[in-house]
């Protein structure tokens, strides 16, 4: 398995291995949330295919995964591509939320 596969694979599994848990979850989050979430994945597993040590993301791709999270009230744990911190940097504000 090679680096990218074997870092999306940590990534998209669950902290908790209980599916009715997470599914009862998803049950109290809106639909926005769950699509904006569904959006914000595949953005950052796009940066990840292109470049396996550090990935440099394009302008566009920087600013689109900025305001994906800023809209995501659980853009933390969705957050495959880096540290929460890092994403707080690139929008430039010091508080939980990148928006």
């Amino acid at each position: 398995m090679n680096a990218v596969a074997q870092h999306i694979q940590r990534g998209v599994k669950p902290d908790n291995p209980s599916l009715f848990a997470d599914a009862a979850i998803d049950l109290t989050r809106s639909k926005a949330e769950l699509m904006l979430e569904n959006a914000f994945l595949p953005q950052q597993l796009i940066v990840l295919n292109r470049q396996v040590m550090r990935p440099a993301l394009k302008p566009h791709e920087h600013v689109l995964i900025v305001v994906l999270a800023s809209r995501l009230r659980s853009w933390k744990p969705a957050l495959a591509i880096g540290q929460p911190d890092t994403l707080l940097r690139w929008r430039g504000c010091g508080s939980d939320t990148p928006g």
